[in-house]
């Protein structure tokens, strides 16, 4: 499949994608249960790799105010 995108909305894109790998990431850390927690990884292995299709993560918000 094909995707062409504005740049307005590859940014917006990258942003949601971007927001979600960093949520799972912190629900992989909060769950206990271990299937639950396999599962969460998997997602976020395919949420990295479109992620890295639109241009990679954004930088750490923290790193960037100083």
């Amino acid at each position: 499949m094909d995707l062409t995108l504005t740049e307005e909305q590859r940014t917006l894109l990258q942003t949601i994608l971007d927001r979600e790998y960093r949520d799972t990431r912190y629900e992989i850390a909060d769950t206990d249960r271990s299937t639950f927690k396999e599962a969460l990884r998997e997602r976020n292995v395919l949420l990295r790799s479109i992620l890295d299709l639109v241009g990679g993560p954004l930088p750490d918000r923290e790193a960037s105010t100083g």
